[in-house]
C-alpha cells in the first residue's frame, strides 16, 4: 500500500524500514525520503532531500531513515503538518536544529 505524502510529492516507492513507514518520492527538481508521522490533528510528513547513495542505504539497512532526516542533501527537511480545518502547513527546518526521533515535529 503506497503513503500518502504531501501533494506536492509524486510517490515511487515504498519503503517499510525499522518499523517506519517511508517512501522515495520527488517533485520536479529533488528526490526525497519522506517519512509519514502520526499528528495530533492528522498525518504529518517529514520529507529530506536525499542522494540515490543515501537511499540506496536505507533500503540496505546500511543506515536508518534518521540519518537521512538528520544529514540531509541540503541540509534542511521539509515538514508538513495537517491542521484541524484539513490545511496543510509547510516548514523548512535546518537539519541541525532537528531534535532526534519523532519529536522532530515540534522544530517544525
Amino acid at each position: 500500500m503506497t503513503i500518502a505524502a504531501p501533494p506536492s510529492l509524486k510517490v515511487r516507492e515504498d519503503l517499510v524500514v525499522a518499523g517506519l513507514r517511508a517512501a522515495v518520492a520527488d517533485d520536479h527538481t529533488k528526490r526525497y525520503l519522506v517519512l509519514a508521522l502520526p499528528g495530533r490533528t492528522g498525518p504529518c510528513w517529514v520529507c529530506a532531500p536525499a542522494t540515490d547513495t543515501a537511499l540506496a542505504a536505507v533500503r540496505d539497512g546500511r543506515t536508518s531513515p534518521w540519518a537521512v532526516v538528520h544529514h540531509s542533501a541540503t541540509g534542511t527537511v521539509d515538514i508538513y503538518r495537517t491542521m484541524l480545518d484539513g490545511s496543510l502547513r509547510e516548514s523548512v527546518v535546518l537539519c541541525a536544529n532537528l531534535p532526534l526521533g519523532d519529536t522532530l515535529l515540534s522544530a517544525a
